[in-house]
């Protein structure tokens, strides 16, 4: 048996290769289907509602607007209330404010009235001047400081008399002030923030005398 050589065996190696069938490119179905495959799935179809589900829907979203709106009002009802609370409270407390005040100031009037008279005593006696004359900065001090706070005297000397704040005790004839005018004031007035502590007692004319009482004089 004859031995082929080396230079044969090359000679026949491209008529193999030529003979190979060659290869067929993907085609576009192939290409689909791998963009389709289980990475990448086609989206499904929304499920459809029907009218009496959709009514339904309707139904629940207009009772949860209903609730909402009863919800709302019950806070805004609430948050009304607590701001009235809050001023009430705050009434309340400016009221017991000065009703403390006023409950001081009362007790301090009688005191405040001995000091103008003991004053006005030491005033009369020519050894008192003296002193007198360092107890009326005193009393000046104090009445700025009980001004400060809101008091005020009443003292209507020469004014026409008023019953809200003055009281009568005594009607006289006068020749020179009018009727229902006040010719003296025994005891001065105080009021606290428009409110009446005392009322101030007055003398009050009755008008010139008459002419019989002239005549007898």
């Amino acid at each position: 048996m004859p031995v082929k050589t080396m230079s044969e065996k090359e000679d026949k190696t491209p008529d193999i290769l030529e003979d190979a069938p060659e290869a067929e490119p993907l085609s576009e179905a192939s290409s689909e289907s791998t963009e389709d495959g289980p990475e990448n799935p086609a989206p499904a179809e929304a499920p459809s509602i029907s009218a009496e589900e959709l009514s339904g829907l309707l139904q629940k979203l207009e009772e949860a607007t209903g609730e909402i709106n009863i919800q709302k009002e019950r806070y805004l009802r609430t948050v009304a209330d607590l701001e009235n609370y809050r001023k009430r409270a705050v009434r309340e407390k400016e009221e017991a404010r000065k009703q403390a005040a006023c409950s001081l100031l009362e007790d301090l009037l009688p005191i405040l009235d001995h000091f103008q008279l003991g004053l006005k005593s030491a005033e009369e006696h020519e050894g008192g001047k003296a002193f007198a004359e360092g107890f009326r900065m005193i009393l000046k001090q104090m009445e700025a400081a009980l001004k400060q706070n809101g008091l005020e005297e009443i003292n209507p000397q020469g004014e026409a008399f008023d019953p809200n704040f003055h009281e009568s005790i005594a009607h006289l004839p006068h020749e020179t002030v009018e009727d229902g005018h006040v010719i003296e004031v025994h005891r001065v007035g105080y009021r606290l923030n428009e409110r009446l502590l005392r009322p101030a007692q007055v003398v009050v004319s009755s008008g010139a005398p008459a002419e019989e009482a002239k005549e007898d004089a």
